[in-house]
């Protein structure tokens, strides 16, 4: 029996002078292509934008647009370059034209900038956004309060000594004036604490204003601090003080002692004594209106170390004796 063996249609000499073929097509055509890119060709390209040379004592007050597109005149190589990575050209704000309150930019009227800006054998043909809007503005600092936002529970029979402090209580701002007048206080993300019963000393971080503002404050934490302790109550009995009596004029008053309830902390509760308030009754409330029977305390002064203060009665009746 014979063996049939089939070989393949092309012929190891074939195989050979496709692969030439190719060769000599993959060479001409970059040879060509080569060619084509050392032409001088125009295209179009987009570029960021720097601005520079903002006028003396002015500020951007918003940021204008970032990219423009650039008809170019170059070489093909040059061109393929821009397309395939953005540059980044700038553009001279010395030269924004001004109406009325509006302040523009005219891109063509800077062809020779842009033009220095880039290799000799690239030349701007134009730019294709012909006007360019810019908000300008006077750069302005001013101090404002810092306003917190705080969710204090103390625990049962806990309290501050003292107003909370914060450091500083204002921050000076420093940015656009359009922004800048429109912010009236700064404040934080809202602080809640729970069961407190040991001093509060806390560094906070404040709400910022947005970054395309422009606006810097001096400081961007402050300190929250404050005295805790645990409160008591105490009482004293005084004698009732009037006080702008005319001369000649005798007033019983019933009752003609009061008692002064307060609350303060124990770590100062040993500081409070009879002199620590003082608590009055004018007669003026009586001669402006002669019809009434009753007076009613006024606390003139008290210990900053005392937290409140109750007067037993509210009221005291008079009677007045010529």
């Amino acid at each position: 029996m014979k063996t049939v063996v089939k070989t393949s249609g092309i012929s190891i000499a074939d195989k050979r002078k496709v692969k030439v073929f190719l060769f000599i097509l993959l060479l001409t055509s970059i040879i060509w292509l080569l060619i084509e890119l050392s032409k001088i060709t125009n295209s179009t390209a987009v570029f960021k934008i720097e601005y520079k040379n903002i006028p003396t004592g002015m500020l951007l007050q918003r940021k204008p647009i970032s990219e423009i597109s650039i008809a170019l005149k170059a070489p093909g190589f040059s061109l393929l370059k821009y397309k395939i990575k953005k540059n980044k050209v700038a553009l001279n704000l010395n030269k924004v034209v001004k109406a009325n309150s509006n302040y523009y930019l005219l891109p063509n009227q800077q062809k020779a900038y842009l033009n220095a800006q880039l290799p000799g054998e690239t030349e701007v043909v134009s730019v294709l956004k012909d006007t360019i809007f810019i908000e300008l503005g006077k750069n302005k600092s001013k101090k404002v309060p810092v306003n917190l936002q705080l969710g204090i529970k103390f625990k049962l029979g806990y309290n501050l000594t003292a107003p909370l402090k914060i450091i500083p209580d204002s921050v000076t701002i420093t940015g656009p004036e359009k922004y800048v007048d429109s912010i009236k206080e700064l404040s934080n993300t809202l602080l809640e604490l729970n069961d407190v019963h040991k001093n509060i000393y806390k560094e906070l971080d404040l709400k910022l204003p947005p970054k395309n503002s422009n606006v810097i404050l001096s400081t961007t934490k402050v300190i929250v601090k404050a005295n805790v302790d645990k409160f008591t109550e105490g009482s004293f009995n005084i004698p009732v003080t009037i006080i702008n009596k005319p001369e000649g004029i005798k007033i019983n008053t019933f009752p003609n002692t009061i008692e002064v309830i307060y609350q303060a902390g124990l770590s100062n509760f040993n500081k409070i004594t009879k002199n620590s308030f003082l608590v009055v009754y004018d007669y003026k409330q009586y001669e402006k209106d002669t019809l009434t029977r009753f007076l009613t305390p006024i606390i003139k002064q008290k210990s900053e170390f005392i937290s409140s203060l109750k007067i037993n009665p509210s009221q005291i009746e008079f009677l007045i004796q010529k």
